[in-house]
């Protein structure tokens, strides 16, 4: 049977939401509340949500991005949210595939790849009711905002319950899914090997440049809504109902750094800002191979929201958008990277592609893949490669963040086999499914009710010219018991300068004093013991280590500490790992702080940031005479730094934990210079609500000068951080007139 065309497939879908559309008008039709001021921006809006997804097609650009064009042009597929006055109780499902990506249709999007079947099981249903296809709200101008997804993702997975909540507050949100650089592509990319097919498109991050490309497809998008040839696809008049003086752009992680490009031009590219957006908000966003610079930082003219900072680019350049009037940080602590940007769709992704999984497909689709239905190979790579391969069994967007019934219904089988036959999968699982979710403080529900609380009143501020959502942009004291898991910085940041004060061989001991904290003193002239193996922790990797019969206690837990892994970013933990190797290295002494503080675990603190190490400069000791196990960074550089840490760990079966110092480089990573690192240990269990109130120390304060007790339990930490500081002033702004204006600010709160 000959499959429809893509045109006769969106006829279809127009007819048949103009019927709905009719149908629901009559019956349920929800009025508006316009008095948006009444209303907190982690609430549901006025406006019910309308949904519908659209493919348009750039004729200027080939599909990779490269010109001149070649037909049939570069497709684009959208999901649009939007406010609508349709009541309903459905929620939409936000699945994987659409027919132009997943399934090839005719050898469209991949020329010389057959037509392909697509994944076959369930996406994640959306968060709130959702209208499909239901016409556009009958009254107002709305905003149109532009999104732009992480990399290798797809456009309904890119902050799906914030989109969700900005259309409930009366915006029209147009998602892309960028060509080459989403997961169609990356699936395509295994299936075009399978039959030796080297396929298209990709833009490469540095040739045809893919934040270039994307950039472009934003700004393409907006031609596309603001000439009506979206109201021509879905059959909505958007159109003649959006305010086209106010236009924002939003994204998440690649896609905050093309929400960034776009409002600030790629310099080096030589491709201006599109002066027709008004706002942008970078989640979660990067400068990705330092692309952007001074310049760029510079021309950006628009306010600028940098939300849930797990890059360095804030805290090291904050005050280099000079260009703008109003700029916020607002910087989440322990932000998870990949369960930030899919926010609830991340655990039901998880259970459904896992369940989807046929265990006889492995190891044949690395063996003979031509013995795979196509359906069969895509179900597999998706979780393996997608779920499994970034940080290993322990995966922390599973254990941290999802209840333990996402394991209810998958086979042991299913879960070794994706995980390219490790079996230590079924012991970790076991290990930690009691206690999942492991982070509740920091959990996906809060820190996604913190990105709408930012999100919506950022927008409603500066496009709706909301000025009563201001009073949530500030550092009140309200705002900060709102919000505990928010560090907020306004306009100008002021960060004091806090160097690398411990010297080579000071020895920082923590001798236990029962239940209630440690005897913590720093003493000079310490030598290293001996340093054992070397461990393998390249890459982001994390190595446990074989201590049968070694355990310590810790004040405050009631049992010992019996297993110990060693991460390459200078941190040993004592159940399971984090998010991308242990650290986000960010440049932010407020998210460190809540690595620490919020990670569920007990932690030990070396130097924590981001390090490279080669396979050959970590090494670990267990001495059962000394009853102690060492473990030494030996000459291990920041990233994209040349400077070496050297610096030893000892722990002892009495509770006993020295870290002695050979030397410490003053740099952070290259692309994340202020961080200078985190030294000390923490119970990880803080309550959210405790941040701001678990202060850090000065261990130079200690130096040869006897002991201290200071208390200690899971709620608590011992440590200290170490920070280049930020400038003292910003184009006039002193740190008084901040203080003053933080100061007002509070008081009409």
């Amino acid at each position: 049977m000959n499959k429809p065309s893509l045109e006769i497939c969106r006829l279809s879908k127009i007819i048949t939401g103009l019927l709905i559309g009719a149908l629901l008008i009559g019956s349920n039709v929800a009025l508006a509340d316009k008095k948006h001021n009444s209303q907190a921006p982690d609430e549901i809006g006025p406006y019910s949500i309308g949904h519908t997804t659209v493919i348009l097609t750039d004729s200027s650009r080939n599909n990779d991005g490269s010109t001149p064009a070649i037909a049939p042009g570069r497709f684009l597929h959208l999901d649009i949210w939007y406010p609508t006055d349709i009541k309903t109780d459905a929620r939409i499902l936000y699945d994987w595939n659409n027919p132009i990506y997943n399934e090839n249709m005719d050898g469209l999007a991949y020329p010389g790849l057959p037509d392909l079947a697509p994944m076959t099981w369930d996406g994640s249903l959306s968060t709130n009711t959702i209208a499909e296809l239901a016409p556009l709200a009958r009254k107002g101008k709305f905003p149109l905002l532009i999104a732009s997804h992480g990399s290798t993702v797809a456009s309904a997975k890119n902050m799906p319950d914030t989109l969700e909540m900005l259309a409930s507050h009366g915006y029209v949100i147009a998602s892309i899914e960028h060509t080459g650089n989403n997961d169609a592509q990356y699936q395509a990319d295994w299936l075009g090997r399978r039959i030796g097919q080297d396929i298209g498109p990709n833009p490469n991050l540095i040739a045809n440049g893919t934040i270039l490309q994307r950039s472009k497809d934003v700004s393409f998008v907006i031609d596309q809504v603001l000439d009506g040839i979206l109201d021509q696809q879905t059959g909505i008049d958007f159109s003649k109902r959006l305010d086209e003086e106010a236009i924002g752009v939003l994204g998440f992680s690649l896609g905050g750094m093309t929400s960034l490009a776009t409002v600030a031009g790629i310099g080096v590219q030589d491709h201006p800002a599109d002066r027709r957006v008004k706002a942008a908000l970078m989640g979660g966003g990067s400068n990705y191979g330092l692309l952007l610079n001074k310049d760029d930082y510079a021309n950006a003219q628009v306010p600028l929201m940098f939300l849930g900072n797990d890059t360095g680019i804030v805290y090291d350049s904050f005050n280099e958008f000079t260009g703008t009037k109003s700029k916020y940080l607002v910087d989440i602590a322990d932000f998870n990277h990949h369960v930030g940007g899919y926010q609830t769709s991340w655990c039901q992704d998880f259970v459904s592609s896992m369940e989807a999984v046929d265990p006889s497909v492995f190891p044949a689709v690395f063996g003979d893949p031509t013995s795979v239905p196509a359906s069969d190979f895509a179900n597999f790579i998706f979780p393996a490669t997608f779920y499994w391969t970034y940080t290993g069994p322990r995966n922390s967007g599973i254990y941290d963040y999802c209840e333990p019934s996402v394991f209810d219904n998958l086979s042991d089988e299913v879960l070794v086999d994706v995980l390219f036959f490790d079996a230590s999968i079924l012991s970790v699982r076991d290990e930690l499914i009691g206690s999942m979710p492991l982070k509740p403080g920091a959990s996906i529900a809060e820190v996604t009710r913190t990105t709408n609380w930012y999100a919506v009143s950022f927008f409603n501020n500066y496009l709706k010219n909301d000025s009563g959502y201001s009073r949530y942009l500030s550092d009140s004291k309200q705002n900060e018991k709102a919000n505990p898991l928010v560090h907020l910085e306004v306009d100008c940041m002021v960060e004091k300068p806090r160097p690398l004060d411990l010297l080579p061989t000071d020895r920082l001991s923590f001798v236990p004093v029962g239940d209630s904290g440690y005897e913590v003193s720093l003493t000079s002239g310490a030598s290293f013991y001996p340093m054992g193996n070397s461990v393998d922790v390249t890459g982001d990797g994390v190595n446990y280590l074989e201590t049968t019969g070694f355990s310590f206690p810790v004040p405050g837990m009631a049992d010992p500490v019996e297993n110990l892994f060693v991460s390459k970013n200078g941190v040993i933990t004592t159940r399971t790992t984090s998010d991308i190797g242990d650290i986000d290295d960010n440049g932010s002494p407020w998210y460190m702080k809540g690595h620490l503080l919020l990670s569920a675990q007990f932690t030990i603190g070396a130097l924590m940031k981001n390090l490279s190490t080669t396979g050959a400069d970590v090494f670990a000791d267990y001495n059962v005479a000394e009853d102690r196990v060492v473990v030494t960074y030996l000459g291990v550089k920041a990233a994209g730094t040349t400077e070496p840490n050297t610096l030893q760990i000892a722990i002892y079966g009495n509770g006993t934990i020295e870290i002695i110092i050979e030397e410490l480089a003053a740099t952070g990573a290259a692309y994340s210079p202020s961080i200078l690192g985190t030294i000390g240990i923490a119970g990880g269990h803080t309550a959210i609500e405790d941040l701001r109130k678990v202060k850090a120390t000065d261990f130079s304060k200690l130096r040869d000068n006897g002991s201290k007790f200071m208390k200690f339990g899971p709620e608590e930490a011992i440590f200290e951080q170490f920070y280049a500081g930020t400038e003292n002033s910003c184009k006039g702004k002193s740190k008084k007139n901040k203080k003053s204006k933080k100061s007002k600010k509070s008081n009409k709160n």
